[in-house]
């Protein structure tokens, strides 16, 4: 029977379960095969504003301002963003909602506020979708800079001796954010529970004791280790744009005559030139061989007298 036991982490999740799969994988691993399905966890919880002619919600306009009912390429200025009313007596009709009805709701940008703080052991419960770095703002005047400075660091140490984290809501571009910051300054932006979705259902199988050993032994046959995760696929391919230059790259000022050009073979060309070359190794047979048959019936010739 399978005692074997785990603790997932626990993560906060209130948005429907996922129920159309976005890719699919083969996992590998020595003879080893697994193919997977890839589920998005994250839906989008932000208002969905839609691009309309002049305010009309029957006309919806593409990414590059062409209407989609006509395909008529449409004057920027006649674009408005409008969305659709969800709830209440308005509910099905539409209202535009330009960046500044948004700023109402969100708050000014640059604004920024701990909501609460938050025990650092139950920092795994959170969605994690980035890293900055937070620091004290520089300010040209000394004083201020220094107090700048200070104020942070008791913040931070503050936290540290507390063993918390500073759950931020921050105001940016394009709308609020939430972030964990620790008494380090890195603070880690995370995904929100209403985005996060239900975990899709897992069959929970019961395995042998013998297959469960032997799956152990085959994770140990690969490597149990923790080091850093490192993408070289940037560096594979400057290292392939390398080579090819050295062979074929354009320098910055050549003109397209002093450009290296693709070497197309003319065929007919290298017929002709192969004919000819064997048209007169032919020749130069004859000759070889009406030579030698003047030499040669002269050889005769003098022999005859000689007799």
């Amino acid at each position: 029977m399978n005692n074997a036991t785990t603790t997932p982490i626990t993560l906060d999740r209130n948005a429907a379960a996922p129920s159309r799969a976005t890719n699919s994988i083969t996992l590998t691993a020595g003879s080893m095969m697994f193919p997977l399905s890839i589920y998005t966890a994250v839906s989008d919880v932000a208002i969905n504003r839609s691009e309309r002619l002049n305010g009309d919600p029957g006309i919806s306009v593409g990414r590059v301002h062409v209407r989609k009912d006509t395909g008529d390429i449409i004057d920027p200025a006649n674009v408005t963003r409008m969305a659709e009313a969800a709830a209440g007596k308005g509910a099905g009709k539409w209202v535009v909602v330009d960046d500044a009805d948004l700023a109402e709701v969100y708050g000014d940008t640059g604004e920024a506020k701990i909501v609460s703080f938050v025990p650092a052991a139950d920092a795994g419960r959170y969605v994690i979708d980035g890293l900055v770095q937070v620091r004290a703002r520089n300010d040209k005047r000394a004083s201020a800079q220094v107090a700048n400075q200070a104020a942070f660091s008791l913040l931070l140490t503050g936290m540290a001796n507390r063993q918390v984290q500073a759950l931020i809501r921050f105001v940016v571009r394009g709308g609020p954010r939430f972030g964990l910051l620790d008494h380090t300054g890195d603070m880690r932006t995370i995904i929100t529970a209403d985005a996060v979705r239900e975990a899709r259902e897992l069959p929970v199988i019961e395995h042998a004791d013998g297959a469960i050993d032997m799956m152990g032994q085959f994770i140990d046959s690969v490597g149990v280790m923790s080091e850093p995760v490192i993408d070289d696929t940037p560096v594979k391919v400057q290292e392939f744009i390398d080579s090819k230059a050295a062979s074929c790259g354009v320098a910055v000022g050549d003109s397209p005559a002093s450009a290296p050009s693709v070497v197309v073979v003319d065929v007919m060309a290298e017929l002709a030139a192969s004919i000819a070359a064997s048209m007169e190794a032919r020749k130069s047979v004859k000759k070889a061989v009406a030579k030698k048959a003047v030499a040669k019936k002269a050889t005769a010739g003098s022999k005859a007298k000689a007799k």
